[in-house]
Formats: C-alpha cells, structure tokens, sequence
C-alpha cells in the first residue's frame, strides 16, 4: 500500500492550507467565548438536519454501488451511523426549542447545503476510491470542528452530554486509516488516477470549509 499512503501523503500536503483554516475556524472559537446569539445556534441543527437526510440518501446509493466492494461493510456502517445521528440531531434542536416541524421547514442557505450537494454527486459519479481518500482526509476535520463545538456548548451554553450526543459521535470516530488505504490502493491499481483522488479530497475541504462559513454568517445575523 506504499503507493496509497503516498498519495494520501500528497493530499494531505497539498491541503494543509485549508486544513488549518478549519482546525482554527472562526465559528467554534466564537463558541468557545459564548458569543454565538443562542437564537443563532439553531443555524446548525436546521441545516444539519437537511444535510443528514440528503447524506442518508447518498449513502443508501453508495451501499448499492460499492456493497460489493471491500468497502461494504465501512459503508453500512457510516449509513447506521447517519441513521442514529439523527436522532442525537433531534436532541439537540429540542434543546433550542426547535420542532420536527421547526426542522423540515428550516430554510437552508447554498452555502450550508453544498456539502450535501457534493456528498450526492460523488455517490452518483466517482469511483469507491475517490470516496474514500475524500472520507479520510475529511472525517477527522469534521470530527475535530464537533468536538469543539460539544464542549463550548456544554461549558457556555448549559447543554448536557445527551444533548451533545450528535456532535460527540463525530468528535469520538475512530481512526479509519486501516480501512480506506486498501480501498484507496485497489482504486490506483485498477487505473484511478491520483488527480482525481486529490480532487475529491480538495472537494470535501472546501465544502466542509463552506459549512462552517456559513454558520459563522448565520451567528452574526441580525
């Protein structure tokens, strides 16, 4: 798997950039000093709750693709994941006084929809590999970023553990190194050309980046 692991090496290099804008991203040090209107907090689980039942339907797509891949059971296991999340994101939004209602009729802004948007495309375009690599790079980014947010909301903001439950499942996600690197290195081996493996990881950066904007424009909202 020498070659995987370079490729990824490459990637990681070549992102290091934007990694570094999520690692310090203005929204969870926002948080952290508890100057995020409370009104303004419910920006996330509104629009996580549209970007969740999309993904949820991007990868019951990629099960079907890829379930005869090595890839099937990581894949079944991040659809069970998506699944259970939900729920942990309806805590959450009760916790802000936000309805089932409150969540489907909540209106989205492109900025804070276009991860879903790219997680749907690549479940309809791009090779196991490329998902993957995206997947690898992208997951420890997003974990870190809800982690941070679990814990300034519990300290500034009167939130209980079960209350965080949806962003501590992220924040808590285990190391899938093991798994994405034979994925990865089949892809190369079958002719997946590494541009396209940077391309992906590039994608799911920028998008998660956009996210994150777009929840800091929701906090400074009038």
């Amino acid at each position: 798997m020498k070659r995987a692991t370079e490729v990824v090496k490459e990637i990681s290099q070549a992102l290091r950039a934007v990694d570094e804008q999520l690692r310090h991203h203005p929204y969870p040090e926002a948080l952290e000093r508890g100057e995020v209107p409370v009104n303004a907090l419910r920006a996330f689980p509104g629009t996580q709750y549209h970007v969740a039942t999309s993904d949820l339907r991007s990868m019951g797509m990629m099960v079907q693709r890829f379930g005869h891949t090595p890839a099937r059971g990581f894949l079944n296991g991040i659809l069970q994941g998506e699944i259970a999340a939900l729920e942990g994101l309806r805590v959450m939004a009760r916790r802000l006084g936000m309805t089932q209602e409150d969540l489907e009729r909540y209106e989205v802004t492109p900025e804070g929809f276009a991860y879903a948007t790219n997680m749907a495309w690549m479940a309809a375009n791009v090779s196991v590999a490329e998902l993957m690599v995206g997947i690898l790079v992208n997951f420890p980014a997003w974990g870190h970023t809800c982690g941070r947010m679990s814990r300034a909301l519990r300290a500034r903001y009167g939130f209980t553990e079960q209350e965080t439950v949806f962003l501590d499942a992220f924040a808590n996600m285990p190391p899938i190194e093991d798994t994405a690197l034979p994925i990865i290195q089949e892809g190369l081996d079958q002719g997946v050309e590494p541009r396209l493996l940077h391309r992906a990881a590039r994608f799911f950066q920028a998008y998660e980046k956009m996210f994150w904007d777009a929840m800091m424009a929701a906090a400074r909202s009038p």
